[in-house]
């Protein structure tokens, strides 16, 4: 019997760390399957911009801003080529180290077009003297040319098309060859490429991978120093994080933007590629290093929100209104920052983010180091972590009590996020966190709820069984307070509710036991649902009848106002119920609410009691659901229960009731519904304002007439006209009821 323990007590535990690694694994799915990759990316721009020192711009790096007032002063965009050589003519009076455009120059400038145009239908017709064709043969684009030239070291850009990761899955690189008006070879001058490559003999060509090219025009091609790809990379989630710093296209390794800018501005350094067995392992201008991840991108740490790169006005900078300094020995990019002009991106520094300062930052963190690094050895290392970790935060739920199992949860994630941060603030290398801090913390509630689950089940099979017996508020309380199983009572006020089916001993007298079964045992499970969904306790359950109550076991702000709404969701889910179900078409209940004091507790033996109240309230709370048969109406209350409720519910005061066995008159509220549910409120206000004539000394039987040829079948109507012609001599201005209701 011993050995046999033994292996029991061991089975639950190694039961328990098999569900913890199924947890496990199931994480690890779907973090192979990039399913946290968003919330990855979200935890880590936190990390890294709100808990890492921020790093300034190195001042080395300056934009050239077409802004909303440069369009302003200088006409709509795009420009003219015109007033692009007059910045770079002006650039170069500035001394600027480098100029870089942030904007694709493929086109022809639009005026020199019309200009030729205009020279061949004047040369047709013969009227074009010397003066008109000295006038026509003027280029913008030759001009804008001239001022690159002179400049000296003005890098353009240019575009790819039919870009695709040869990490992807084949189907998803499946894309078009070309796109109509790119190229499929290299422009003469070619753009900027790698010149030094290393590769080892098993290496990946991991590197991203164009299908087309979209050179600047020849013109321009040819006066510029360099020219470099703009490509923008967006994450998952759609924002930008990284940039490509190499494609490969017809066979050579381009150079982007950004880095041809840093490679001029050190006098044209070699740019060198290291290509390794598992893709793109860093790139490198002269001495320099920049860390990439597999395919080539490298990873930009922001400086800040938009503006934070120092950038003046292109109109500003035409008209010399810029300090002689401010861009002397400067790189210059110039792109869009008007927010009409549409280059805008999400990055983790702001949701408004123009692109020509993603290529700034991208300049800027090549001249500073200081290089974030997030590579797939990093993802591999955090895949690895957030697995051991897993598996250790089993076996200890599994074999350690609650908090034992929780401390060493606690030290294994603040341990694995201080590892985290230590390699960022050292290294610069972004380690995930989301995937080994979630997986500890799933699989730690799954594991622990199992384990107590399992444990627990004897108990919580009881607590399941009395749920068929007592409502889960006093389950609760008596879990919560083991004390509450002595017998004994305290007073409370209570909002008592009793319903019933109008004669249902007829229908049972007629219908066949199982079917009648059947109507009652879903009539009482929708009709208990309702109560517990609206904070009471089911006392009773008494063959078609129900007692429940409000204000105990716990406390409750309004009990009354939460006893008569639910009285009123009662008739409505009555009537819901017959739309749907024909057993219930002419099936009628009466409701009776009662507020007052009332002693509540437990009642019977010291072997076998019950939750329940008891008082005058209750007695009333009975009797008023009888008497709704008298009156012929669904819900009928007492005045204090009405008050206290408030003015959500639409009702009537019918008069003072005496029931058998009570001296005391009690008046009663026929309540028709909430306000706002299309109730006529003024059928009812009409009712009162002839009450209120009847206590004036005066007779209300004319508008009580009119109400009762308005609803025929209003049955307290007709028994106030009744009661008119019999008074009460001591009760005067009031209509009294007598009934023989127990």
């Amino acid at each position: 019997m011993a050995e046999s323990a033994r292996k029991a007590s061991w089975k639950k535990p190694f039961t328990t760390v098999l569900i913890g690694l199924v947890v496990v694994t199931a994480m690890a799915t779907l973090n192979r399957k990039r399913g946290l990759e968003a919330l990855e990316l979200s935890v880590s721009d936190r990390i890294i911009y709100h808990h890492l020192a921020p790093r300034p711009p190195t001042g080395a790096v300056v934009i050239a801003r077409v802004d909303d007032g440069s369009i302003a002063a200088l006409g709509r965009w795009p420009w003219g080529r015109d007033i692009e050589a007059r910045l770079v003519d002006a650039l170069k009076n500035y001394q600027a180290a480098v100029v870089g455009f942030d904007v694709l120059m493929t086109e022809r400038d639009s005026a020199d077009v019309e200009r030729e145009q205009i020279a061949a239908r004047l040369a047709a017709a013969g009227v074009a003297g010397p003066a008109v064709r000295a006038l026509l043969a003027r280029s913008d684009d030759a001009e804008f040319a001239r001022a690159i030239a002179a400049q000296g070291t003005t890098i353009l850009g240019y575009t790819f098309s039919a870009v695709t990761d040869p990490l992807e899955p084949a189907a998803m690189r499946a894309r078009a060859a070309s796109v109509a008006g790119f190229h499929t070879d290299f422009a003469q001058p070619p753009p900027l490429f790698y010149n030094l490559i290393r590769k080892t003999p098993d290496a990946l060509d991991a590197a991203m991978t164009a299908a087309g090219y979209l050179p600047p025009i020849e013109a321009l091609n040819r006066a510029a120093r360099a020219t470099g790809y703009v490509y923008i990379d967006h994450d998952s989630d759609g924002a930008v994080r990284s940039i490509p710093a190499v494609f490969r296209f017809h066979g050579r390794y381009c150079a982007p933007l950004f880095l041809a800018l840093a490679d001029a501005y050190a006098g044209f350094p070699p740019l060198g590629l290291r290509l390794v067995p598992t893709g793109v392992a860093g790139v490198s201008i002269g001495p320099v290093a920049i860390p990439v991840d597999e395919v080539g991108r490298m990873m930009i740490r922001f400086r800040g929100p938009a503006g934070t790169i120092p950038s003046y006005s292109v109109a500003d900078i035409i008209a010399r209104r810029v300090p002689p300094g401010a861009l002397k020995g400067k790189i210059v990019v110039v792109g869009l920052t008007g927010r009409a002009l549409g280059d805008r991106v999400v990055t983790p520094e702001g949701g408004d983010f123009p692109g020509v300062e993603v290529q700034a930052s991208a300049v800027d963190n090549v001249l500073s180091g200081g290089f974030l690094v997030s590579t797939g050895q990093l993802w591999f290392v955090e895949a690895w972590a957030g697995v051991a970790i897993g598996v250790a935060i089993s076996f200890a739920a599994a074999y350690l009590t609650a908090i034992s199992s929780a401390m060493v949860g606690l030290a294994l994630g603040v341990g694995y996020l201080a590892w985290a941060i230590r390699l960022l603030r050292m290294d610069g290398e972004v380690l995930g966190v989301v995937f080994p801090l979630l997986t500890l913390a799933v699989t730690y509630i799954f594991v622990i709820s199992w384990r107590y689950a399992v444990e627990g089940r004897e108990k919580w099979f009881i607590r399941h069984a009395f749920e068929h017996y007592l409502s889960p508020e006093v389950i609760a309380s008596l879990v919560d307070n083991p004390g509450g199983l002595k017998l004994g009572g305290e007073r409370r006020h209570l909002a008592i509710l009793f319903s019933d089916i109008v004669n249902f001993t007829s229908r049972a007298e007629r219908t066949d036991p199982e079917p009648l079964v059947a109507l009652l045992n879903t009539y009482m499970t929708v009709m208990t649902n309702l109560i517990l969904e609206c904070g009471g306790t089911v006392d009773k359950l008494m063959g078609d009848g129900i007692m429940a109550f409000w204000g105990a076991p716990g406390p409750m702000e309004n009990p009354a106002r939460a006893a008569i709404g639910c009285a009123v969701r009662m008739i409505e889910e009555l009537r819901r119920l017959a739309a749907t179900d024909e057993r219930f078409a002419d099936l009628r209940i009466g409701v009776g609410v009662c507020a007052g004091e009332a002693v509540v507790g437990n009642f019977g033996g010291e072997r076998s009691f019950d939750y329940s109240a008891i008082g005058d309230t209750v007695n009333l709370a009975s009797r008023l659901e009888g008497l709704t048969r008298h009156f012929k109406v669904d819900i009928l209350v007492n005045r204090q229960a009405f008050a206290e409720a408030g003015g959500d519910f639409i009702g009537r005061e019918i008069g003072l009731v005496k029931v058998k066995g009570k001296d005391q008159l009690a008046p009663v509220v026929e309540v028709a519904g909430r306000a706002g549910d299309g109730v006529d409120s003024a059928y009812y206000e009409r009712f009162e304002r002839a009450i209120e004539k009847l206590r004036a000394g005066d007779s209300p039987e004319p508008e009580l007439r009119a109400l009762l040829s308005d609803r025929p079948g209003d049955r307290v109507i007709a028994m106030c006209l009744e009661r008119l012609g019999a008074p009460d001599p001591r009760n005067p201005g009031e209509i009294v009821f007598e009934f023989d209701v127990k």
